[in-house]
């Protein structure tokens, strides 16, 4: 079986801010890690822990972006997609743009598609 798994188990992970929650987490990641457990992360869900732990619980922008990275290679995250939504990590950490953005970039670089965009910014950032 593969559990498609919801932001607040990522945020109880990394913020261990709940001990019976935090506990169950750990558990589930530590069995994905080894690959005993499947699990899909959506990039919606990856980007809504990532505002979460930086905006609410203020942890650094790098942290969360390794700790992210980190959960996402492990064995058994089955996405489809999970290498880009490293790479869309890659992008909000070193050029400082919004996952939204980051992953309109990667997505349409990958796919060959031009990214139509009023924001200029974005459009130099992508090309």
């Amino acid at each position: 079986m593969t559990l498609l798994i919801d932001t607040n188990i990522i945020i109880r992970y990394l913020a261990g801010d709940h001990a019976e929650f935090l506990a169950k987490s750990t558990a589930l990641f530590e069995q994905v890690e080894g690959g005993d457990t499947h699990i899909i992360i959506l990039d919606s869900v990856v980007m809504e822990a990532f505002f979460v732990l930086t905006k609410f619980y203020q942890l650094p922008k790098a942290e969360v972006i390794d700790d992210l990275k980190t959960i996402l290679a492990f064995e058994g995250v089955i996405n489809d997609d999970k290498l880009q939504i490293i790479e869309t990590l890659n992008l909000v950490l070193y050029k400082n743009i919004d996952f939204v953005d980051a992953l309109l970039c990667v997505k349409s670089k990958l796919y060959g598609l031009e990214l139509f965009s009023f924001d200029e910014r974005l459009n130099k950032r992508c090309a």
